[in-house]
């Protein structure tokens, strides 16, 4: 299926840009040792996701990326949990709801960005809520409480996810503000950014995911043991609830927490997710197919987007902290959107 793209050669790079920071980004800087990895990984896509609402015109052009992107997710970190699917799929159908009109493009990108990180901050809040509930917080307001010698316990919680979800909210403003800027600014840092053909190194490629073996006795057996450990649970669990003679269960509020978080993690792990990871590999099985001659394509381009992603980050090493993020940054804007 050929993507109705004007100029295909250019969506394609962007695609591929926005695959490798998907697929290495995180590991790149994982050296900077501040606890951001996420937000920069999810603020690299929203970005991308804005140059395709900038550069590409056609309709649709998003999701069919968004697609592709999660394509080569799964051809290339099989692994990948169903949550990191999703985080991709909800940016990219944003993303073409707010550029389905290519006008006010920067109010478009502050707003998208803004909601796109807070949703990831906000989910940040909401899946310790379901695994541990509402007890959880109520233990750490008590226990924060204890620490300052409060007689009255203080609500510490709602001031840590506010304060949480504000710092998502802070980075997407600013992110989108940055995307907003990137088409004017990038002839600007084309003299001083551009890396030469010498300094990009080409070897650089994705590695290949490794295939589990079937000789790894350690990993069988501590899954097997999960699966016994996540039945007890369960049957000791719908006993108390269910009033099944005298509860083995014993009514302590931590005991409970422990317990509720156990079995929806375990629960997940060998049901839930593991069901909607196939449905949504299936899915894209079909898409792939559809999509087959532009994969093709992309493929071509990764590695030496994937080149260019290490050496530009290589090439910063000399500098520190938020200086060399900048530079980093634009280096590969400008080595993306303007090549030589």
């Amino acid at each position: 299926m050929e993507l109705p793209v004007k100029n295909k050669q250019f969506y394609y790079r962007l695609i591929a840009l926005w695959a490798v920071c998907e697929g290495t980004l995180g590991g790149i800087i994982h050296g900077f040792q501040l606890p951001i990895t996420g937000l920069i990984v999810g603020s690299s896509a929203v970005i991308i996701i804005c140059l395709i609402g900038y550069y590409i015109r056609e309709k649709g052009a998003i999701l069919r990326a968004t697609i592709l992107v999660c394509i080569f997710k799964l051809m290339l970190s099989p692994h990948s949990p169903i949550g990191a699917y999703y985080a991709v799929l909800f940016q990219g159908v944003l993303g073409e709801l707010f550029f389905f009109n290519k006008k006010y493009y920067k109010t478009s990108c502050i707003v998208f960005a803004t909601l796109a990180l807070a949703e990831s901050g906000a989910q940040g809040i909401i899946v310790p809520t379901l695994i541990y509930g509402m007890d959880f917080w109520k233990a750490v307001n008590k226990f924060i409480s204890n620490l300052t010698n409060q007689e009255n316990v203080t609500n510490y919680s709602l001031y840590i996810g506010a304060g949480y979800l504000f710092l998502h909210i802070l980075v997407g403003f600013t992110i989108g503000i940055i995307a907003s800027r990137i088409p004017s600014s990038v002839p600007n840092w084309k003299n001083e950014f551009s890396l030469k053909e010498n300094q990009v190194n080409n070897t650089v490629s994705y590695a290949k995911p490794k295939e589990n073996s079937r000789k790894n006795s350690p990993k069988r057996i501590g899954r097997s043991g999960l699966f016994v450990i996540w039945i007890i649970l369960s049957l000791v669990w719908l006993q108390a609830v269910l009033h099944i003679g005298n509860p083995i269960l014993v009514p302590d509020e931590v005991l409970h927490i422990l317990m509720r978080s156990f079995l929806i993690i375990l629960t997940w792990y060998f049901l839930i997710g593991p069901l909607l990871l196939k449905l949504l590999k299936r899915w894209l099985g079909k898409q792939k197919t559809k999509f087959q001659s532009s994969i093709s394509e992309i493929l071509l381009l990764i590695p030496s987007t994937n080149s260019l992603v290490t050496s530009s980050w290589n090439y910063t090493e000399n500098k520190r902290g938020l200086k060399r993020l900048s530079v980093f940054f634009k280096i590969v804007m400008v080595n993306a959107l303007l090549p030589e």
